[in-house]
């Protein structure tokens, strides 16, 4: 018997709704979260075309294939090219307050051995300094806990 039922509102809120919450990511990222702990960078490889992910997926963007879990990992070096930025005035990682007092750089970061980019902040450098393709190097957390705000940013090697 199936009976059918008009929809009703039950609770209503007007404005921003802060929510938190605790979530698995998933086999592949946590794996990637494991290593980041220890201050390593993995990604892993199509076993088709060879792209080499960081970080880490499940399927092949290009070829559609599924990267085994229990295969295909790649140790990466702490190295990479800058192969874009932009400047801000706003916070990326701090939803309460905005702004920030200083602006500051965001840039895609592809790790050598890899074919992605990871977007963190560009650390020490002043926007006349950054071009395009120059190298960086992560620079870590002191006390990384195994998520991805243990890179604190990138810097200039």
């Amino acid at each position: 018997m199936n009976k059918i039922m008009n929809e009703k509102v039950i609770v209503a809120n007007r404005g921003l709704v802060k929510a938190e919450f605790a979530f698995w990511v998933g086999q592949y990222l946590d794996k990637f979260y494991d290593n980041l702990e220890n201050k390593k960078i993995v990604g892993n490889k199509c076993p088709k075309c060879g792209d080499v992910f960081v970080p880490p997926r499940k399927v092949c963007g290009k070829c559609n294939v599924v990267i085994s879990l229990e295969e295909n990992w790649v140790n990466l070096p702490e190295t990479g090219e800058l192969m874009n930025y932009t400047i801000t005035p706003y916070k990326v990682n701090d939803r309460s307050d905005r702004k920030t007092k200083r602006s500051q750089m965001i840039g895609i970061v592809k790790i050598d051995g890899s074919s992605t980019g990871l977007v963190y902040r560009l650390l020490n450098l002043e926007p006349d300094e950054v071009k395009i393709g120059m190298k960086m190097k992560i620079e870590w957390e002191e006390n990384p806990k195994g998520d991805p705000s243990d890179i604190k940013g990138f810097t200039r090697v």
